[in-house]
């Protein structure tokens, strides 16, 4: 009997992706050429062979049952949890695919359709999106995303760090004097002065208007955060030099310290904000716990 997928074999092989057809039995019944540059194999090589070759062998068992599923009842669907599972190639080693399944009706019997892309262009492109997302589109420094991670991440590893809790003195005012380009541009200054504060383990992030937050990694002293703290009041407190405008903008910063004066990614936010209106308060540029 005639293999009734080979009435699409021309369509499959002018696909982008690279696709696998497989019956009821769960074997495979053809695969277009592009899954020799995928998988290593040849289409000939695949057609009769159980789908499993295809899978590691630790997710087999889940895996058919699944697709047993799936071939009875299933809707089309993007497989798995995660964007991206594991498939074997034919040397052996494991490759990592996206994977979208659906069904298929073929004189009177249903075959189940996988269509395969690399998964190397999606990491690209989901890492391009994360780093979009941490990014501050206005100065290029850490956003209030990147921030929470990247104190997380220290949090869970238990690792000492200050903090730095900074915003600008009547920024309104500033911007409705001289407009919202020029405080777009001051804005842009700061956040590179910050930079230049900073080592490649610490992080400087806006966390929007004119709030600005500065991880220092591995410090856990009190007076070494004052001095860090002094080092940024005096950086910012130079002259902005705009087109033909010469400015200063006022500016105030609170400290915290993990673990002395928190263990949380809210409550060091908390204590560095309080710092930093004690500083307003007090008319001084920064003040530390």
């Amino acid at each position: 009997m005639k293999n009734p997928v080979l009435q699409w074999e021309d369509m499959f092989n002018v696909l982008p992706d690279a696709i696998v057809v497989v019956d009821g039995s769960g074997r495979i019944v053809f695969a277009n050429q592009l899954v020799s540059g995928m998988l290593g194999y040849a289409s000939a090589e695949l057609v009769g062979e159980p789908l499993g070759r295809l899978i590691p062998a630790e997710h087999r068992s889940v895996h058919e049952r699944h697709f047993a599923g799936f071939h009875d009842h299933g809707r089309p669907m993007s497989m798995g949890m995660r964007p991206l599972l594991g498939a074997l190639h034919k040397s052996g080693r494991e490759v990592s695919l996206s994977i979208s399944i659906a069904n298929l009706e073929l004189d009177g019997l249903r075959y189940s359709v996988a269509v395969m892309r690399d998964g190397a262009l999606l990491q690209s492109e989901i890492a391009a999106v994360n780093t979009l997302a941490e990014t501050d589109a206005l100065t290029g420094i850490g956003s209030r995303l990147r921030l929470s991670r990247v104190m997380q991440s220290a949090l869970a590893d238990a690792r000492p760090f200050g903090l730095l809790f900074m915003d600008l003195e009547q920024f309104k005012s500033y911007n409705d004097t001289y407009g919202h380009a020029v405080g777009d541009q001051v804005l842009r200054i700061v956040a590179r002065r910050l930079q230049t504060h900073i080592r490649a383990a610490d992080l400087a992030a806006r966390l929007g208007g004119d709030e600005f937050v500065v991880v220092l990694d591995g410090l856990e002293n009190v007076e070494r955060l004052g001095f860090r703290a002094a080092a940024i009041s005096k950086s910012l407190a130079r002259p902005f030099h705009i087109d033909d405008l010469c400015s200063t903008i006022g500016f105030n910063i609170g400290g915290a310290i993990y673990p002395l004066d928190g263990d949380t990614e809210k409550g060091l936010m908390q204590v560095a904000d309080q710092n930093m209106y004690h500083a307003k308060q007090a008319g001084l540029d920064y003040h530390i716990a």
